[in-house]
């Protein structure tokens, strides 16, 4: 059974075009962590109010180093060192594995300074 919407709600919505193949409401992130920073470029949602957010801080992770995360930046990646992209790292984890492999960065990168 297929559930249909009235595409032509779009502003009462909030949005401002109609939906349409690359526009639309439906999106899967490819990390627990590319849905936090994905949620704050889009809707303005800081870490603190997401729960991997709070995990992330929980963890010794600071806000600024989230929201620098949030842009894909080349990190240092465990287990040697080797830099490369902070979101295809995390690609395909789920939340568990995400937050561990995320500390372990932090981790590096305390290490570093």
């Amino acid at each position: 059974m297929r559930t249909y919407i009235n595409v032509h709600r779009y502003k009462q919505l909030g949005l401002a075009t109609e939906p349409n193949h690359s526009d639309n409401g439906v999106h899967a992130s490819a990390s627990p962590f590319e849905g936090l920073a994905e949620k704050g470029n889009w809707m303005k949602r800081h870490a603190e109010s997401d729960e991997f957010g709070r995990a992330l801080i929980e963890g010794g992770v600071s806000k600024a180093t989230i929201a620098a995360w949030s842009v894909d930046p080349r990190v240092a990646l465990p287990p040697d060192g080797e830099h490369g992209s902070i979101f295809d790292a995390l690609e395909d984890l789920d939340a568990e594995d995400c937050l561990k492999k995320l500390l372990a960065i932090h981790q590096l990168s305390v290490k570093a300074k």
